[in-house]
């Protein structure tokens, strides 16, 4: 497929408040002149993006709240975004993960976890791949995933499990929309750092600049590329491409067991609760 031309088009972009989806906006808004359609919750941030934006690279942005664990939004967004505009790029970035034993995650994390990550995921992209198959000139769509979904990660475990169905799903969807011109990329990035770091618990271990934490700014500028490009799959960083590698061909069991002997020094002092 050739490379997408987004100057001038609109792409819309979830969890475009903060980290990942943040640089992504500013990176098409800035080098390839692309309106955005910003999704997330926090409105006052979404506010700010759009001052900032328009401001400083004549783009147009509009904001968009919403909340993808609830349902109906994902339809609520895709009405709104392709009501007086064509669409040609879609983002699926939006994400939430659980760090600590398994056992542990509360049942409203879980479900938050599952709307977010995949239910959305799969709805929109059903509805955007249909809109893009009617198009002439097709369309793109990036999925969002980690290089946590190529292997089962203990302390992750249903994140990693989330994140694996994207791999498997937006590959499938790949070669079924292939032959009407709409691409799917899927991102595959390791750690970032961004404001999830924090959140989960991760940065009791991992800090920004660590080997393997990639910098928000670095991790969007290899999506953008491979968005625009069209690959089928991108996951940034040569050491996490090495890793990706070694997930794939060497035993579960192993890649487990270095994995958890990391994540380990990041968890809670307390024991799980019997």
């Amino acid at each position: 497929m050739k490379p997408m031309n987004f100057r001038g088009r609109w792409v819309l972009i979830t969890g475009a408040s903060s980290g990942l989806g943040l640089e992504m906006a500013r990176l098409l808004a800035k080098e390839h002149g692309a309106h955005i359609i910003a999704v997330a919750r926090r409105e006052d941030r979404l506010t700010a993006l759009k001052a900032e934006l328009e401001s400083a690279h004549g783009v147009q942005v509009l904001p968009l709240s919403a909340d993808l664990t609830k349902p109906g939004d994902a339809a609520r967004v895709f009405e709104t975004a392709t009501s007086g505009r064509t669409v040609d790029g879609v983002i699926l970035n939006a994400g939430v993960t659980y760090f600590g034993h398994a056992l542990e995650q509360q049942p409203e994390s879980f479900d938050a976890m599952l709307a977010t990550n995949i239910t959305s995921v799969v709805r929109m992209s059903q509805l955007f791949g249909a809109y893009f198959a009617k198009q002439s000139g097709g369309g793109a769509l990036m999925l969002v995933a980690s290089t946590a979904g190529f292997a089962p990660l203990p302390y992750q475990t249903a994140y990693a499990a989330t994140k694996s169905f994207v791999i498997s799903y937006g590959r499938g969807l790949a070669y079924e929309l292939r032959k009407v011109g709409v691409s799917v990329t899927v991102f595959a990035p390791g750690g970032i750092a961004t404001e999830m770091l924090s959140v989960s618990g991760l940065d009791r271990k991992f800090k920004a600049g660590d080997v393997g934490i990639m910098s928000a700014e670095a991790c969007a500028r290899t999506a953008v590329e491979a968005f625009v490009h069209r690959r089928e799959l991108s996951v940034p960083g040569v050491l996490n491409r090495f890793l990706a590698t070694m997930m794939k061909l060497l035993p579960h069991g192993f890649m487990m067991g270095r994995s958890a002997a990391l994540y380990e020094g990041a968890l809670p002092k307390e024991p799980p609760a019997p």
